[in-house]
């Protein structure tokens, strides 16, 4: 891994002693060649709870059935300043003991509900190594702090999108200090430390355009804010960092990406998150809700979640909104969509969302057509039978059909079954029916799915025909654009997208 500054600066071993010291504008590589990966074994998670209490409520469950299951805290105490902390811990309910993913997952896909379990790593011994830089061997890891404030840390071809149709490759610059360690697998990982409120600034310039209303990027920035301190220590539990860059977690795309009015949200909202019975929440968002919220249960595991459920993007939910868990009302919902928030027909795209389309190729950008509002993708039977077989390793040979087998209240699948010449699978939840269907993801699984037939009656191609981008938790970051632009106040946006939540101050 290579990388460069843009001042000087001093390295640290993990003990905080002084153990280098680097120039500005040199390409300097670091390296390793005795790392030895950790000890890691797979386990199912089957459930998260937020208390002791109720995960041995669920081991004694399972174990009455049969089962035996173990719990494992994780998570965090985040230090607040002045002595106080914020706990974020929460149990996850696992079961099996596995060497490899592999037996984990056909562990995982023999248990009812599977879609709502996830195979997690568990650490049993540490990664072991040394890293390399201009001569200087350290053990395990070394933190590069810059000599100045005004120092950053410059790091090429780093992945963006991983896995989307947006997956490409840039330079980013990274304020503050940069940390090289070895990860569980033995390999490299690079972590940027850096201040909360500053590292909230390039979230919001990296998850969506800086020019978006004043109001919608306090929304945005108190979201983060609350991911943050909800999440830290779970979705990367047993990595050396808190969250990772990408997607997964939140797009951080570096100090570069800061814009003075992203900047100015984080100000005016500084220490802002939001509570639901005094825990902060956990707010989920995605890029287009397609018209109607989904249920957090519907998307990951079996929790409920009162501030993640269905919501209607609209100013007003219509009397006569229609049941999309049932099969026959999603194909209307999809061709006549409603005047939510979130439907450029009805409420069109500031120009600079729109010319942030028309910059950047749809490939590797922010918006693909109509925002993903409503889409269309088309596959041959060859086409598709190959991209299952690439992603999934299913071994259904020509895929014959694609039934929808439950939806949730977006009207998003949550199961579907493959038909094959070979067999038939069930696959879900939402994630994984948009990778499986996809050379990289669909844009959501708020689809219909059409057959088209050639004069023999012989299966020639699938159209699926959809609607929204991402899975349709929480807020939906075009419509709360929209509604800041309408005039919303950003309190009001965001009771809107998680209801019966508040907004609390941590610290100031």
């Amino acid at each position: 891994m290579t990388f460069r500054a843009t001042g000087g600066f001093v390295g640290f071993d993990l003990n905080g002693k002084k153990v280098f010291e680097g120039k500005k504008e040199y390409a300097y590589k670091i390296t390793h060649d005795t790392s030895d990966a950790g000890e890691i074994r797979y386990a199912v998670r089957m459930h998260i709870r937020g208390s002791e209490r109720e995960a041995n409520e669920r081991i004694g469950e399972w174990k009455s059935s049969g089962v035996e299951t173990t719990k494992l805290q994780v998570g965090q105490k985040i230090p607040l300043g002045g002595g106080k902390v914020y706990d974020n811990r929460e149990f996850w309910i696992l079961s099996g003991t596995f060497f490899s993913e592999d037996e984990a997952e056909a562990h995982r896909r023999s248990l009812p509900d599977f879609g709502g379990m996830k195979v997690v790593p568990v650490i049993t011994r540490p990664a072991r190594g040394d890293l390399h830089l201009e001569g200087l061997v350290v053990k395990g890891g070394i933190r590069l702090v810059p000599a100045n404030k005004s120092g950053r840390f410059i790091l090429d071809n780093i992945r963006v999108g991983i896995g989307f149709h947006w997956d490409h490759r840039e330079s980013q610059e990274y304020e503050e200090d940069l940390a090289f360690y070895i990860d569980r697998y033995g390999k490299i990982t690079a972590v940027n430390i850096i201040d909360l409120e500053t590292y909230l600034s390039a979230v919001n310039s990296s998850e969506m355009v800086p020019d978006c209303s004043a109001e919608f990027l306090k929304s945005q920035t108190i979201v983060a804010r609350s991911t943050v301190f909800a999440t830290a220590g779970k979705h990367h539990f047993g990595d050396p960092f808190d969250l990772c860059a990408d997607d997964h977690c939140q797009c951080f795309h570096g100090s570069a990406a800061i814009e003075a009015r992203s900047a100015k949200a984080g100000r005016l909202t500084r220490g802002e998150v939001l509570i639901y019975e005094d825990r902060v929440c956990d707010a989920r968002y995605a890029k287009v809700c397609g018209g109607v919220g989904e249920s957090y249960r519907n998307v990951w595991d079996d929790q409920d979640i009162p501030y993640l459920t269905k919501f209607y993007d609209g100013p007003e939910t219509p009397e006569s909104l229609p049941d999309l868990t049932e099969e026959t009302n999603v194909r209307a919902f999809l061709e006549a969509p409603p005047g939510v928030f979130c439907n450029p027909k009805e409420y069109p795209l500031p120009d600079y969302l729109r010319e942030a389309h028309r910059h950047f190729d749809w490939q590797v950008g922010y918006m693909p057509e109509e925002s993903g509002f409503r889409w269309e993708v088309r596959y041959t039977s060859k086409e598709l039978e190959a991209v299952v077989e690439e992603k999934a390793h299913l071994g259904l040979g020509v895929i014959k059909d694609i039934v929808p087998l439950e939806r949730g209240e977006s009207g998003r699948l949550i199961y579907a079954k493959l038909i094959g010449e070979n067999g038939e699978k069930i696959i879900g939840k939402e994630l994984e029916i948009r990778r499986v269907l996809s050379k990289s993801h669909l844009y959501s699984s708020l689809f219909v799915v059409d057959k088209e037939m050639n004069a023999q009656g012989e299966l020639q191609a699938f159209v699926l025909r959809g609607g929204g981008w991402g899975h349709g938790v929480g807020l939906c970051q075009v419509g709360a654009e929209i509604m800041g632009e309408q005039g919303y106040p950003y309190d009001q946006i965001l009771y809107h997208y998680y209801p019966g939540s508040r907004l609390k101050h941590l610290y100031k």
